[in-house]
C-alpha cells in the first residue's frame, strides 16, 4: 500500500474532522492534488477555532510569532483564522513560519485569499507576494499557478496597476517556472474510491448549506431563508451561522460593543469564503449586512452577472475602472442594485443609452465625459459629482440628467466662494432640480459620507433654493461662515443647525451664537430660524470586510 493510500483510509475511517483533515494534508504533500486540496479545507471548514488574541495589532502579533515558533499541523487553523497584519514586514514573518508547517492545502487557499490584487501593494509588499508564489510553486500548487500570469497582460484590457503588478511580481516568476509549471498529479486508481468517500462525507452537509445558499440568492429582500441557513450553518459548526445571527441582530440594534467586535473577527477570519463566488469579481474592501454581501467593489472590466451572490448586493463601487455596466446591470441578479458610486463619465454615457430601467437611489460620477448624450429611461434620486465646482456645474446644467435628477451633490471643500453663483446657475438653467447639497468632505467607501459640514438648498415654491440646512462640525467652521457670507441675501431665509460630532449642550450654544453673530452683522438674515441639534442616528449597517 502506497503512502498517499494510507492517509486516505486513515482520512475516511476517522470519525473526527480534525482527523480527517490532518489525514487528507498529509496526502496533499503526497500528491499536491486540487481534489485532496478541497476536501481537506472543506474538512477545516467544519471546525470552530477562534484566532490569536491581543489588545492591539502588535500584541496579536507577537502573540502570532510566539504561538506559530512552537506550532504542529494541529495548530494551523488558529493561525490561519488570525486577521493579518497590514505591514508587509510582519506578513514576510508569518510567511517564514508557515513555510517551515508546510506543504499544506490550508496555508495554500489561506494565501490565495490574502492575495486580492491590492494588499501590500508597495516594493516590500511585492518581494512578499513574489515569496509567496514562490513558496507555493514549490509546493507544487496547481492552484497557484493558475494565478500567476504567464504573459505581460495586454495594454488595452488591462489596467495600469495590473500590468504594474505583473512587473513586479510575476515577471521574474513567469520566466524561473517557464516550461516547468506544476501540474495536476496523476493519481492511482486506488485512491478512487477513498477520495469519493469522503466527498460523500461532506456531501450530506455541503448539499444542504447549498440547496438552502439558492433559495437566500432566490428571494434576497426576505429574511426568513437567511435566518434559516444560519440555523442549519450553526448545526454543522460553520462559524458563518453565528456571523449571520450577529448581523441580524445589529440589524435590529441588539448588538453589543463585545458582540460586535466578535462579529468582526468572525469576518476577518473567514477570508473570503463568505463571498459565495464573487472573491475573483470584487475587492476584499466589501460591506456585508444580514450575512452577506451588499456594498462592493469591482476588481475587474469585465464582471460575470451570472453568479447567483449578485443577488444580494445593493451598491456596487467601479472603482474609477472604466467599464460598460447597461448588459450586466440588466441581468435578473442585479435587480436589487441602486447604488452606483466612483464610476466614470464614459460608463455614465453608456448607462444612459442602455442602462436598465428602474430607479437609482445614488450615482456618484468621479470623472466626467461628454454631456450630449441620450436622456436615459431610468430615473434618479441623488446624482453626486465630485470634480470642481464649476465644471460640475457646468456639465450638469447641459446634460439630460438636468432634468431628471432630485438632488445634485458637490464637493465643496476649498471652492466656499463658488457656492453662491453656482446656487444661481442652477436655479435658473437646471429647473427640475429640487434640491442642491454642498459637502465639505469627499463621501469615503465603503462607508457613507460623515462629513464636517454641508450646505443644503430645497427649491420652494416659486422655485428658488430659499431652504437652507446646515451641518456644522468643528475644525471647518469658520471656513463655513465663509461660504454662507458669500451666498446672496435673498437665498437665505433660514439656517438649520445639526452637529456632526458629539458635542455637549454648550458647544451647541456657543456655535449657534457665533453664526448668529456673524449673519446678524453682516445684515443678510433678517428672519432666521436656529435649531440646534444632535443629527438623527444611522440606520444600523452591515459590517466591512476588510480583507486579509
Amino acid at each position: 500500500m502506497s503512502a498517499l493510500q494510507h492517509e486516505l483510509e486513515a482520512a475516511v475511517k476517522a470519525t473526527s474532522p480534525v482527523v480527517s483533515m490532518l489525514a487528507l494534508c498529509r496526502a496533499w504533500a503526497l500528491a499536491p492534488s486540487t481534489r485532496i486540496a478541497r476536501l481537506a479545507r472543506g474538512f477545516a471548514r467544519q471546525l470552530q477555532v477562534d484566532p490569536v488574541g491581543g489588545n492591539n495589532q502588535e500584541e496579536r502579533e507577537a502573540a502570532w510569532l510566539e504561538l506559530a515558533a512552537r506550532a504542529g499541523p494541529a495548530d494551523l487553523q488558529e493561525l490561519l483564522a488570525t486577521p493579518w497584519s497590514k505591514k508587509p514586514k510582519d506578513a514576510a514573518r508569518r510567511l517564514s513560519h508557515l513555510a517551515r508547517l508546510g506543504p499544506d492545502p490550508r496555508i495554500v487557499g489561506s494565501l490565495l485569499e490574502l492575495d486580492t490584487g491590492n494588499r501590500y501593494a508597495s516594493g516590500a509588499g511585492h518581494r512578499f507576494w513574489q515569496d509567496v508564489y514562490e513558496l507555493l510553486l514549490r509546493w507544487g500548487s496547481v492552484e497557484a499557478s493558475e494565478r500567476v500570469p504567464k504573459d505581460q497582460p495586454a495594454s488595452e484590457l488591462a489596467s495600469p496597476w495590473i500590468a504594474r503588478r505583473y512587473r513586479s511580481i510575476f515577471e521574474l516568476l513567469a520566466l524561473r517556472w517557464a516550461g516547468r509549471w506544476p501540474v495536476e498529479p496523476l493519481l492511482p486508481e486506488p485512491v478512487q474510491p477513498l477520495l469519493e468517500a469522503l466527498e460523500l462525507k461532506l456531501a450530506p452537509g455541503q448539499r444542504l448549506a447549498e440547496g438552502l445558499l439558492a433559495a437566500v440568492h432566490a428571494a434576497p429582500s426576505e429574511d426568513s431563508p437567511r435566518l434559516v441557513f444560519a440555523d442549519a450553518l450553526t448545526e454543522q459548526g460553520d462559524a458563518r451561522g453565528e456571523f449571520i445571527a450577529l448581523q441580524f441582530a445589529q440589524a435590529a440594534g441588539e448588538l453589543t460593543l463585545g458582540k460586535r467586535e466578535h462579529m468582526q473577527r468572525l469576518l476577518a477570519s473567514s477570508g473570503r469564503a463568505w463571498f459565495d463566488g464573487l472573491d475573483a469579481q470584487v475587492a476584499p474592501l466589501a460591506v456585508f449586512h444580514k450575512g452577506f454581501l451588499s456594498e462592493v467593489r469591482l476588481a475587474t472590466r469585465t464582471p460575470a452577472p451570472t453568479p447567483s451572490a449578485w443577488a444580494t448586493v445593493e451598491c456596487i463601487d467601479a472603482a474609477g475602472i472604466a467599464v460598460t455596466l447597461s448588459a450586466f446591470l440588466a441581468h435578473p441578479n442585479l435587480a436589487r442594485v441602486r447604488t452606483l458610486r466612483s464610476i466614470r463619465g464614459g460608463t455614465l454615457e453608456e448607462l444612459a443609452r442602455a442602462g436598465p430601467v428602474r430607479e437609482f437611489e445614488l450615482i456618484e460620477a468621479t470623472h466626467l465625459g461628454r454631456r450630449d448624450f441620450a436622456r436615459p429611461g431610468w430615473t434618479l434620486r441623488t446624482l453626486r459629482l465630485l470634480p470642481p465646482i464649476d465644471e460640475a456645474v457646468w456639465w450638469f446644467s447641459g446634460s439630460p440628467l438636468a432634468a431628471i435628477a432630485g438632488t445634485l451633490e458637490l464637493q465643496a471643500q476649498g471652492a466656499f466662494e463658488r457656492i453662491g453663483p453656482a446656487v444661481l446657475s442652477l436655479e435658473s438653467e437646471a429647473v427640475g432640480l429640487g434640491a442642491v447639497e454642498f459637502i465639505a468632505k469627499g463621501p469615503l467607501w465603503p462607508l457613507p459620507w460623515r462629513g464636517d459640514w454641508a450646505l443644503r438648498f430645497e427649491r420652494d415654491t416659486r422655485g428658488k433654493f430659499s431652504r437652507l440646512r446646515v451641518s456644522i462640525g468643528d475644525d471647518l467652521f469658520t471656513g463655513l461662515e465663509a461660504a454662507i457670507a458669500r451666498i446672496d441675501r435673498d437665498q437665505l431665509k433660514s439656517v438649520r443647525v445639526t452637529t456632526s460630532l458629539k458635542r455637549g449642550p454648550s458647544w451647541r450654544e456657543q456655535a449657534r451664537v457665533s453664526l448668529e453673530s456673524v449673519l446678524q452683522s453682516q445684515r443678510r438674515l433678517t428672519s432666521a430660524v436656529f435649531e440646534l441639534d444632535r443629527p438623527a442616528p444611522a440606520p444600523a449597517r452591515g459590517v466591512v470586510h476588510e480583507g486579509r
